[in-house]
């Protein structure tokens, strides 16, 4: 038996989750969960971290985004958590874990990642937002609120603005290495595209 199946249901965990991103903007699906899962695990495994409560943290952090009923998405993400957790037979001491990391993760209201857990989940999270898919997924978001491609309140003022810093917030040293060349590839992106602009 899985050691993840043996502390609670994960598979129950994964089908409630299903739900909960069926309703969420495409920048912060499911896909994107199971992404940071991954980010997540490959972290863990490289600083020491527990897998577990990084898996349950990555699959639950934004589950709560659309219709919060906490102050931020995150808290609200760790309040579903917690009954979902309950439900699929998790201890305690994991819920705990899991729901510190995931009120954490994106630093909103003050909270700072304390936690191994929680600034790996927290770096995890900022790695899907470089390279590539980071690319895609910043089209996706801007595609939702309506943003231009460059200029005031565009894809490209969101990059410079919040993504182009992510590197001075990562905790991890495991993170900071997979992040360079992902970032590298970003700014490659909008260097070619002023060039091609007309």
């Amino acid at each position: 038996m899985d050691f993840l199946t043996s502390q609670g249901n994960f598979e129950q965990v994964v089908q409630i989750a299903k739900g909960f991103y069926a309703r969420k903007d495409r920048a912060h699906d499911l896909d994107h969960a199971l992404r940071v899962r991954e980010w997540g695990k490959k972290l863990a495994l490289a600083e020491g971290a527990d897998v577990i409560v990084i898996e349950l943290a990555a699959l639950l952090h934004d589950i709560g985004r659309s219709g919060a009923v906490e102050k931020t998405h995150a808290q609200s993400s760790a309040g579903l958590a917690d009954n979902i957790l309950h439900k699929a037979g998790y201890p305690e001491t994991v819920i705990i874990r899991v729901k510190e990391a995931i009120i954490a993760h994106s630093r909103e209201e003050g909270y700072e990642p304390k936690t191994l857990e929680a600034k790996i989940l927290y770096d995890a999270d900022k790695l899907d937002f470089v390279g590539a898919i980071g690319l895609g997924r910043l089209f996706t978001l801007g595609g939702v609120q309506g943003w231009p491609l460059v200029g005031e309140n565009s894809c490209e003022s969101f990059y410079q603005e919040k993504i182009r810093s992510y590197h001075e917030h990562l905790f991890t040293k495991s993170a900071l290495n997979y992040f360079k060349p992902l970032f590298s590839y970003m700014e490659e992106f909008w260097h070619k595209l002023h060039k091609e602009m007309i």
